[in-house]
């Protein structure tokens, strides 16, 4: 897959950096390379900020092994290393990243190792993606016709009119629906970052909420494994994807995001006779609900009551939401930092027994 390329330092200050970030993690993975070991602090922030919404692989001129370890359990996804992925027996092989920059056509690529391409080519790229290989490609020269041409090479169909099926998610990974693309529909949705498809019957780009409000920002695009079907990950406005004001065109179903989305109207409501709207509006009240439930929860694990765990376990939930929306914290974004977690190197004392 294509992995944009950002060479530090290229921008002026982080916050230009997060949003260059932003802007290209269309593809789940970033790459900064090149940075100086005196702007440890700065990307240890920006790994906090953004490593659990994208991948993040760095690699730095010079910093010794604990402190390339630092950087994974920051969040960082890789450890990149110029023409090798071993460096250090502390960091666990899987998160090193070897790099060789142009290699000529018929050179073996060993495992655990990307491409660098100085010059970059769709035919090139999708050569490399044929064969798994992932490809670094610095952000100067990646453009939404080089990404485009890329798709078209490498994604098969076996539709008579050749288009691509899509399927639409939004940021939690709810399926809202499924639609059709093409080459053309692709480059709009790329230059634009809105979700844009190819209407079937009206044989025509279709920019999702054109006409209806509903519209869609593209976060993300990813190919499966047998590279026939594509996946957007957008934010959906209200009132949904759906052409029946539905979040999903799959009907009504009882997801977190359906329990999100009835919190935020009683919330909005501002009726006084509703119990989640006094939580939201009586710190100390949420505050006593949530320590009350917790001990609850850690008093039912205790037991062998799968119900009761799982009453308790919902309580805490619900408590636990409350808190978030009235503060304006989305689910996603709590997904996000589990996410960043993840990345984590669990490292164990050998003189502890397991």
């Amino acid at each position: 897959m294509i992995i944009p390329q950002i060479k530090y330092p290229s921008v002026d200050s982080p916050q230009q950096l997060i949003q260059t970030i932003k802007q290209w993690s269309l593809f789940g993975q970033i790459a900064i390379t090149g940075i100086d070991a005196n702007a440890i602090d700065e990307v240890k922030s920006i790994l906090r900020k953004l490593g659990g919404t994208v991948d993040i692989s760095i690699e730095f001129d010079s910093l010794d092994a604990e402190g390339k370890l630092a950087m994974l359990n920051e969040g960082a996804c890789h450890l990149l290393n110029r023409g090798s992925s071993s460096d250090s027996e502390i960091v666990p092989p899987d998160r090193q990243i070897g790099i060789i920059d142009n290699p000529p056509l018929d050179q073996a690529i060993p495992k655990n190792t990307w491409v660098a391409l100085d010059s970059p080519s769709a035919p090139r790229i999708s050569e490399l993606e044929m064969a798994r290989i992932d490809c670094l490609v610095d952000i100067v020269d990646l453009s939404p016709e080089l990404i485009t041409n890329f798709f078209k090479t490498v994604l098969v169909t076996d539709r008579p009119d050749g288009l691509w099926s899509t399927v639409i998610v939004d940021p939690i990974g709810i399926a809202l629906g499924l639609a059709y693309s093409n080459h053309e529909s692709l480059l709009h949705a790329i230059e634009t970052r809105c979700g844009t498809y190819w209407s079937r019957s009206r044989d025509d780009l279709w920019i999702k909420g054109e006409t209806s409000g509903a519209t869609q920002q593209l976060l993300g695009i990813r190919m499966d494994c047998d590279r026939d079907c594509l996946r957007f990950t957008v934010t959906q406005d209200s009132p949904g994807f759906c052409h029946r004001n539905t979040h999903t065109c799959f009907g009504q179903e009882r997801t977190i995001q359906s329990v999100v989305e009835r919190l935020q109207q009683r919330l909005a409501e501002a009726d006084e006779s509703s119990f989640t709207h006094r939580l939201a509006n009586q710190p100390e009240m949420l505050e006593a609900k949530l320590l009350e439930e917790a001990k609850e929860l850690s008093l039912a694990s205790q037991q062998t009551d799968q119900d009761e765990i799982a009453w308790e376990a919902a309580d805490v939930l619900y408590f636990s939401l409350i808190a978030m929306l009235k503060n304006g914290v989305s689910l996603d974004r709590v997904y996000a930092e589990l996410a960043r977690r993840m990345n984590r190197v669990v490292r164990r004392d050998p003189g502890l027994k397991t």
